[in-house]
């Protein structure tokens, strides 16, 4: 089961090993820091899964990137993931609100972790993929 996956993670930390686990599981990741370039991306090539932190800080937020997405005919049908690493005690404050306007907005999944775990990650991500 290989899927095609852009992560749009700006902690390179939570890049590495999100990328890591998931192509262990056989996936291809294509992993970008920012909006305009995960934009840019997408138009180039077709994806299976897109993962974007939750809380982005260079050029523009989850909220314009998923409405993005889903007005963008290419992109609109691509399951779309928000993740939440080490979240900041303001950030677990918002989630619930955060979570809800992204389902609202086409989001399928929202993953919190407190510590990154591998295998939690893959299992919530390999659960997406083979409902497609």
């Amino acid at each position: 089961m290989s899927s095609q996956i852009l992560a749009l993670l700006e902690n390179q930390e939570n890049a590495r090993q999100v990328q890591a686990c998931l192509e262990v599981s056989g996936h291809e990741v294509t992993v970008v820091d920012t909006f305009v370039i995960a934009q840019s991306v997408l138009r180039a090539q077709k994806f299976d899964l897109i993962i974007s932190d939750v809380h982005l800080e260079n050029g523009g937020n989850v909220f314009d990137f998923l409405r993005w997405a889903n007005r963008n005919e290419k992109t609109s049908g691509i399951q779309f993931v928000l993740f939440s690493s080490k979240p900041s005690p303001m950030a677990k404050y918002l989630a619930d609100g955060v979570r809800t306007t992204a389902r609202i907005l086409g989001a399928v999944k929202y993953i919190e972790m407190e510590e990154f775990d591998a295998t939690e990650f893959q299992r919530h991500i390999n659960e997406l993929l083979l409902r497609g």
